[in-house]
């Protein structure tokens, strides 16, 4: 038993750890509040909030240890919602909460994997620096445990760095660096009261303490005081110890304690009583620590753990060695299990050979001794000297040096005027090339400008010229339709009224009277009224204007073949849409004209007329077999002339390919507009 208590080697050294580990996870939720009422709104409702996100976050905080399923299950929730909202320091805090969870559930891998990746989403604003300080410090809890004490230094002064870098002044960020650094060289150093480092945090942490004092801020105190009483724990000041302890569990019942705080301040008070020697009340804060938590969950398991190793102690104080074993065999296996620190499991192997030894089983005896030499060894002060000094070189908590600081200033300095010259060489050679640049683009649109003037100008006095066409054949038609209608009428009556007279003469003389000048004057009567109808009615073709063009084409090529030789063929593709009926007349008028052409001018004894439909455009051919264009004087007389200029009123084109002997052929192409679509007619075949 004397063995327990041996100089500095014996000190309770792994408190710190285990405070560390229990108000790491909980530092971040001491002013939790309970949301529960609104969890399902915030988790299904479509339209959460960067302020839902933190309730769930603080919500899920409150549950991590005594819950750690319902835990995991918000802070997922939490993330997603964060990730929807591009809020980066959200999924930052809940990968930092679920890194937490598998800590408990003794899932390292995962839980360093999330701490890593939450650095990324760490934003570069208020929020995000303390976000990024808490994990440092929670990767340099992870690396610890590990044994990897190079790299848990590593991230409690990268947390401190960013302090200092930032210059942050908030009290509770700077309580968990201090205090962390605290941690971290009492249980690396075994000269507590003549270590420099711990005696400069302390400096640190009292001061943190007396501005808590004056803001009452009780959360930060709690802390302060927590590892406070760490250190007199420490240093043999354990009346101290239990001051600082109960006093903070006395301002946790007015600022909602955690339960993991609450369980280290107890077993911090028990370890007093246990350096002491007094093992019956080390016992009862011990068991009241163990009443916080429902068994059988993970959390519940890491205090056990630490909580039933000191029981085993306090029982062998006691002489009642089975009773130790039985409590610290199962909790030494925990341990091993969840890879806890050395220091921990140290102790429970030092309390299983002492009590081994008193029952006289003196092999398990060896073997505990052995194990318990084994990591003591590990942890001697060879190995862990060298990491200081190299960490003196490293890194810093004291102020710095006013020489190097005066000399780093003045070049700081000269490389900031240095960069300000040439920021400004900078800003005038890019100011002259921006205006460079903008006096090429204002001379390049000038340039445009003129060209779309001119086009335009272009444009409107070929909308001028089509415009005079149209005009010209719309008076045309006009004085057509008047002509028409004065032969139809006028003439067309009169030779009716003639014709009617003569026949009724006829009819009153018997044939023998009536002479053959009579016959042929009827005769040429009636050829001179059909000839004005087919005039009038190629002048203004009423079914035309009845049955659109495709109609009106096709009597007009029957016309031509019944009185002439020359045998023409109309075709109709398509579907008629898309015309005016002004725009039909003219386009009648054009094939009228090329066919007049033909009979006149060809000499031809076949013809081809044809008219397609499509979707924007009007195709119209016109082929003959005759003697071609013999010369640029036919190509270019009046009439070709006159469907020219129809064709162009229009906005058409007209393409003509003529060879001498072998025939011409004519092709229009004219664009539809839809706002002028006349009724559609089948595809017709004539």
């Amino acid at each position: 038993m004397g063995n327990l208590s041996n100089n500095n080697h014996g000190r309770v050294r792994w408190a710190l750890l285990f405070l560390l580990v229990l108000l790491l996870g909980n530092s971040l939720s001491l002013t939790a509040q309970t949301v529960k009422d609104r969890l399902p709104q915030t988790v299904t409702h479509p339209q959460t909030s960067k302020k839902n996100v933190d309730s769930i976050l603080r919500l899920a905080g409150s549950k991590r240890d005594t819950a750690t399923s319902t835990a995991m299950r918000l802070y997922y929730a939490s993330m997603e919602d964060a990730r929807m909202l591009r809020y980066n320091n959200g999924v930052a805090r809940a990968l930092s909460g679920l890194a937490l969870c598998y800590n408990n559930n003794n899932e390292k891998d995962k839980a360093l994997s999330c701490e890593r990746l939450a650095l990324h989403y760490c934003e570069s604003n208020e929020e995000g620096i303390e976000v990024k300080v808490d994990l440092y410090i929670l990767l340099s809890q992870t690396f610890y445990y590990r044994g990897k004490y190079d790299s848990s230094a590593f991230y409690r002064y990268a947390a401190l760095d960013v302090l200092e870098a930032n210059q942050v002044k908030d009290r509770r960020m700077q309580t968990r660096v201090y205090c962390s650094l605290l941690d971290f060289w009492l249980n690396i150093n075994e000269n507590i009261s003549n270590d420099m480092h711990i005696q400069q945090v302390m400096g640190h942490i009292n001061v943190l303490i007396d501005s808590a004092k004056i803001k009452k801020d009780t959360a930060a105190l709690m802390m302060l005081y927590f590892y406070k009483a760490g250190y007199y724990n420490n240093v043999t000041k354990n009346d101290s110890a239990r001051y600082y302890c109960q006093y903070s569990i006395q301002m946790g019942k007015s600022t909602k304690i955690s339960p993991s705080m609450e369980a280290g301040l107890l077993i911090n008070t028990a370890l007093t009583y246990l350096d002491d020697k007094n093992p019956v009340p080390a016992i009862q804060y011990l068991e009241k620590a163990k009443a916080l938590f429902p068994p059988n969950t993970p959390a519940s398991n890491r205090h056990l753990i630490f909580a039933n190793i000191c029981l085993g102690q306090a029982y062998l104080m006691q002489q009642q060695y089975n009773k130790a074993v039985a409590i610290t065999v199962p909790a030494l296996q925990s341990a091993h299990e969840r890879n806890m620190v050395h220091i921990l499991t140290s102790r429970g192997n030092q309390v299983m050979a002492d009590a081994f030894e008193a029952l006289g089983q003196y092999k398990k005896a060896a073997a505990y001794r052995k194990t318990y030499s084994a990591i003591r060894d590990s942890m001697m002060k060879v190995e862990k000297l060298e990491l200081v000094y190299n960490l003196e070189m490293k890194y810093r908590i004291a102020d710095k040096n006013k020489e190097l600081a005066e000399k780093q200033l003045a070049i700081t300095r000269n490389e900031s005027r240095i960069k300000t010259k040439n920021l400004l060489i900078i800003g005038v050679s890019a100011g002259l090339l921006l205006i460079l640049m903008v006096s090429l683009l204002i001379y390049r649109n000038n340039l445009n400008k003129q060209k779309l003037q001119a086009e335009k100008i272009r444009n409107l006095r070929q909308e001028l010229q089509i415009g005079n066409l149209q005009a010209m054949i719309a008076g045309e038609e006009k004085e057509r339709s008047r002509i028409a209608r004065d032969l139809h009428d006028g003439m067309g009556g009169t030779l009716g009224t003639i014709r009617t007279r003569l026949s009724a003469i006829f009819r009153r003389h018997t044939t023998t009277d009536v002479t053959d000048d009579f016959l042929e004057v009827l005769q040429l009567l009636e050829e001179a009224s059909v000839e004005l109808r087919k005039t009038a009615h190629n002048l203004m073709p009423e079914i035309l204007l009845q049955e659109g063009l495709s109609k009106a084409t096709a009597l007009f090529c029957e016309r031509v073949r019944k009185g002439h030789t020359l045998d023409i063929s109309f075709q109709s593709i398509g579907t008629a849409s898309g015309l005016s009926r002004n725009a039909e007349l003219t386009i009648y008028r054009v094939i009228q004209e090329l066919i007049h052409n033909i009979l006149k001018h060809a000499n031809a004894t076949n013809a081809i007329v044809q008219i397609a439909w499509y979707d924007t455009q009007l195709a119209v051919t016109v082929e003959d077999d005759g003697n071609g264009m013999l010369g640029a004087s036919q190509s270019d007389g009046i009439g070709l002339k006159t469907i020219r200029e129809r064709v162009n009123s229009l906005n058409g084109e007209l393409h003509i390919d003529s060879v001498p002997g072998e025939g011409t052929s004519v092709h229009i192409e004219i664009t539809l507009k839809e706002n002028t679509a006349r009724h559609a007619y089948k595809t017709s075949d004539y």
